[in-house]
């Protein structure tokens, strides 16, 4: 299949459908396109213009392409999970062109180079109580303690917190349902006094105000639609401007943040896997490298 020029945009739009199909978020979606546009356009910059004339040295150069490619935005080598992920689009890949019919392109392992560690960004316990004190009764101030709720105190995922509804807070348990999701599995997480009190003063204070009582997701915006994943990272990441703390954060460094600190406190390795929802302890195991840098 010849792939110059404009068929980029042709293709990657049958590759963009058939995620959408396999049940792939949306914006895992958009990643994933735009990391195969990335691979195609090496590919005509390397006069390759078909599948079937893909070797495997050619996919070894690409990855060392990615390797040497700086961060447009803080400089430096990309993180290893951002290799990883294109180098698993080249595995979906593989798999599309089996599945329709066109052939394969993978003939062996591809791995990132050992020693590129993705820098986490952590908050200490400290910054954590700094975060909570920059809130306020407001309306957006209890819905800011309801995101710490949902994204330190409760460890969920991005999509995961997108997800819940009033339905699976059950406070007369202590638990939080947590539904599985394309690569994970549902769970229950528990819901600690505190976390409980922030989620029941935004649905008593703040909630009423953000949507209609037919709204059954959680957390809402200004026009009572479900809250994006998006707009909370910033407002989280408006907190931290707040409490003066100098760090870019995101939502998925308060998971991180509670991981580490619950590391800290004792809680085993094997409790703090479940409480994430890793399918394994592999997933969890560089929490301990991280907790050992917070004390370095």
């Amino acid at each position: 299949m010849k792939m110059q020029g404009g068929h980029f945009l042709a293709y990657a739009e049958k590759f963009k459908i058939w995620l959408h199909r396999l049940g792939y978020a949306s914006t895992t979606v958009s990643s994933y396109t735009r990391q195969l546009s990335t691979f195609l356009a090496w590919l005509v910059s390397h006069e390759i213009f078909s599948f079937d004339s893909i070797q495997q040295s050619d996919l070894e150069k690409y990855c060392e392409s990615l390797h040497t490619r700086k961060n447009r935005l803080f400089g430096g080598a990309l993180s290893s999970s951002y290799i990883q992920s294109h180098i698993n689009v080249l595995g979906l890949l593989d798999q599309y062109l089996q599945l329709t019919g066109q052939g394969k392109i993978l003939r062996g392992a591809i791995r990132v180079e050992q020693g590129l560690k993705k820098h986490r960004t952590l908050l200490s316990q400290q910054e954590i109580q700094q975060l909570y004190e920059a809130t306020e009764d407001s309306v957006l101030g209890y819905r800011d303690r309801a995101i710490l709720a949902i994204y330190y105190g409760c460890g969920l995922r991005s999509s995961e917190g997108e997800r819940i509804k009033l339905n699976h807070i059950h406070y007369e348990k202590g638990l939080l349902e947590v539904l599985a999701g394309k690569n994970y599995q549902g769970r229950y997480v528990p819901l600690s006094a505190g976390v409980a009190k922030d989620l029941q003063a935004y649905q008593h204070y703040s909630r009423p105000y953000l949507g209609s009582k037919s709204q059954e997701s959680l957390l809402l915006g200004l026009l009572g639609r479900p809250l994006k994943g998006s707009s909370m990272g910033k407002r989280i990441q408006k907190l931290v401007e707040l409490a003066g703390i100098p760090k870019q954060i995101s939502l998925h460094s308060l998971r991180h943040s509670i991981a580490t600190h619950l590391l800290q406190q004792g809680m085993p390795l094997e409790q703090i896997s479940r409480f994430l929802g890793h399918t394994s302890l592999d997933s969890t195991q560089f929490y301990t490298r991280l907790a050992e840098e917070m004390h370095a």
